[in-house]
């Protein structure tokens, strides 16, 4: 799929609606009611849920990536080249998103609607919570290296999505922020990629 610059714009500006949404009253009591709602599942999901959002941290999926091109760089350098180029991309959304939550003004959820599952990895201190990394990162995986595949990249984000409303870690706000921020990023990408394969 060639890159959009209407899907960009779009994207764009979807996710600029939903962070004045984010600091909003009416966006918080919204907050509140889906979590609350989604909580109904407890505690059945409990695991689950918490595995799979700390396979999506960014240690994991950049390393991931990363071992990834370090493995196909014998026997095929093109697909190694898009791995590594994939591992600096989602570091650069993850510092993108960190930026964004010490910007946009928006607090997490409050500790009494979080599910205290066990939690592993790195966790970077921020003041806010807008927008989800683990959804902007899984949402620019899906758009680029599961493009091909639509079911299985509509359930990777959106079992994303709703782990971490269900866990407590977002606001529905924040991810649907971080669903909107990644596809502007997939759209980039593709402009990027697309211009690169063009020049000599």
């Amino acid at each position: 799929m060639r890159a959009s610059p209407a899907r960009l714009i779009a994207s764009l500006i979807l996710f600029l609606a939903l962070a004045a949404v984010a600091a909003h009253e009416t966006g918080h009591r919204w907050d509140v009611a889906v979590t609350t709602w989604v909580h109904r599942a407890a505690p059945a999901p409990d695991l689950p849920t918490a595995l799979y959002v700390f396979a999506g941290n960014a240690e994991v999926v950049v390393a991931g990536a990363a071992l990834a091109g370090l493995l196909l760089l014998r026997r095929d350098r093109t697909r190694a080249e898009a791995a590594f180029g994939l591992a600096g991309s989602l570091v650069v959304l993850s510092l993108l998103a960190v930026a964004l939550k010490h910007l946009v003004p928006h607090p997490g959820p409050p500790d009494a609607l979080q599910r205290h599952v066990f939690r592993m990895g790195i966790s970077v201190p921020t003041p806010f919570s807008f927008p989800s990394g683990h959804t902007l990162r899984a949402t620019f995986i899906a758009g680029t290296v599961l493009r091909g595949a639509p079911v299985a990249a509509i359930a990777v984000v959106g079992s994303m999505m709703a782990s971490l409303v269900y866990l407590g870690d977002h606001w529905a706000s924040d991810v649907l922020g971080g669903l909107c921020l990644g596809w502007a990023a997939v759209e980039t990408a593709r402009a990027v990629w697309s211009r690169l394969r063009v020049e000599p």
